[in-house]
């Protein structure tokens, strides 16, 4: 009995430190805007998976590899890149699905004795899914997407690549994008 006493303890005393101790957890980041011009002028804009430079201000350049693989030139210092695939495009529903499949190294620092890279951005396993669908007279554009934080990792996390480091990033660079096609849609 003495030893059950034990085992009951000692696993009371386990559990919380075992789930405070793990990886990093799927995020989702979701906004919309409404744009006064139509759904059919905004999704041209939207599936042209080879024009993101002409509405988001991140971007710098466009090159595509093929018809479903862009690589994304950013228009910050070292020009980093982000390589993207097209897994689909969908007229009738207006909606594009796509995911990254590879960014450039940015910096790497020693953390905890390793070597850990800095991507283009702090994500992994990163997919995304844009919507466009008439609304009052125009459109409204959903953009959302999933991923998780690069840093895969227990905690300690080192600076800027945590969870919330991950989340605003991804909201910073969707809120910039809408904002920007809602200004090019309405002129």
């Amino acid at each position: 009995m003495k030893k059950f006493l034990h085992f009951i303890a000692a696993a009371l005393i386990a559990v919380p430190m075992i789930s405070m101790a793990h990886g990093p957890s799927r995020q989702q980041v979701k906004e919309t805007i409404t744009i006064n011009a139509t759904p059919e002028k905004v999704w041209a804009m939207v599936k042209d998976f080879g024009s993101l430079d002409k509405w988001h201000p991140a971007v710098a350049n466009v090159e595509m590899k093929d018809d479903k693989t862009r690589v994304l030139t950013l228009a910050s210092d070292g020009s980093p890149t982000i390589t993207e695939e097209l897994l689909k495009s969908d007229d009738e529903k207006m909606m594009l699905t796509y995911k990254i499949t590879d960014m450039s190294v940015v910096k790497t620092i020693t953390f905890n004795s390793k070597d850990t890279p800095y991507f283009t951005l702090p994500v992994s396993t990163y997919k995304s899914w844009m919507t466009v669908k008439a609304v009052d007279g125009g459109s409204e554009v959903q953009w959302k997407s999933k991923f998780y934080r690069s840093f895969m990792d227990n905690p300690p996390v080192p600076e800027g690549q945590s969870d919330k480091d991950a989340y605003n990033t991804i909201k910073g660079v969707i809120t910039a994008g809408l904002e920007n096609l809602k200004v090019i849609m309405e002129k």
